[in-house]
């Protein structure tokens, strides 16, 4: 099979320091369906994300087998045109990449007032099963748990036990975990020491200034395939920080400054949106 490549620059306006993708052809092309599939809601050609994912520094051969991967996932769906195929987001995938956007458009935002209740949670991995502990220990992360003492993992988000209840029974550990919501009772650990040493706020800090130095310096504006290489690690570094960045409400760090950063973050992924949607709708008029 044979296909158009975007044409390219001689000379690339991106950065060194962010040219290169980062993860697996998987990864980036969720980050493709997050970006660029999901706003239209049409089947799109597996021409169109071959080349975004060449742009992105795959190789054919990677980024089919991303697409199939993605589809025995159930996170798209194929349908025959002629000799080719045209791809649409199953309703899973939709949900996948939506949940995906808001968690990042979550950190540029506070928190509602926080009721001053924490949802706990101590669960146990059993040895034989430990290959899973790491699995876990990102889900959890992702969705705002720390811990602060080893074994216990708390989040001031006691909304989200719905998503910590369906990643415990997917990993087969409901019936080793046991979860409370309640106030610190003061006995032992304040809520300023349970933050503390649940999460350090000031690594996350540290996180979003260098991610926001470094895009400070990429060039504007940038267009074609180079805004769309640019999009991509900007999703990359923000998925990063979601499983970073624990989203307290401001009563738990009322000087913390991080939330500012992540702002202007946002804005400047924004600003690259509308670029990567007209490259990308080039690329499906072809």
């Amino acid at each position: 099979m044979y296909w158009m490549c975007a044409s390219r620059p001689s000379v690339s306006v991106v950065p060194e320091a962010v040219e290169m993708q980062h993860g697996s052809a998987r990864i980036v092309l969720l980050r493709i369906l997050g970006d660029l599939v999901h706003p239209t809601s049409k089947p799109v050609p597996t021409t169109a994300l071959l080349t975004v994912l060449s742009d992105a520094g795959f190789g054919t051969h990677a980024a089919r087998q991303a697409i199939s991967r993605c589809a025995r996932m159930g996170v798209l769906t194929g349908e025959k045109d002629g000799r080719s195929t045209r791809w649409l987001l199953t309703q899973a995938g939709k949900d996948l990449v939506i949940d995906g956007n808001d968690r990042a458009r979550q950190l540029g935002t506070q928190p509602g007032q926080w009721n001053g209740r924490w949802l706990m949670l101590a669960v146990s991995v059993p040895h034989e099963r430990r290959v899973i502990r790491q699995k876990l220990y990102r889900t959890l992360s992702w969705v705002g748990c720390g811990t602060p003492v080893p074994g216990i993992w708390i989040t001031a988000h006691s909304d989200r036990r719905g998503r910590i209840s369906t990643a415990l029974q997917r990993f087969g550990l409901d019936q080793t975990a046991v979860s409370f919501i309640g106030e610190a009772s003061g006995i032992g650990l304040s809520d300023a020491q349970l933050v503390s040493q649940a999460w350090d706020l000031d690594a996350v800090s540290r996180s979003y200034r260098a991610a926001t130095s470094l895009f400070d310096a990429a060039p504007e504006p940038v267009s074609g395939a180079d805004a769309v290489r640019l999009l991509l690690h900007v999703d990359e570094v923000l998925q990063k920080l979601v499983a970073e960045d624990p989203w307290l409400p401001s009563e738990l760090c009322p000087d913390w400054t991080g939330r500012q950063d992540a702002t202007r973050l946002l804005s400047y992924r924004d600003s690259l949106l509308v670029p990567a949607r007209t490259y990308w709708d080039t690329l499906l008029r072809r």
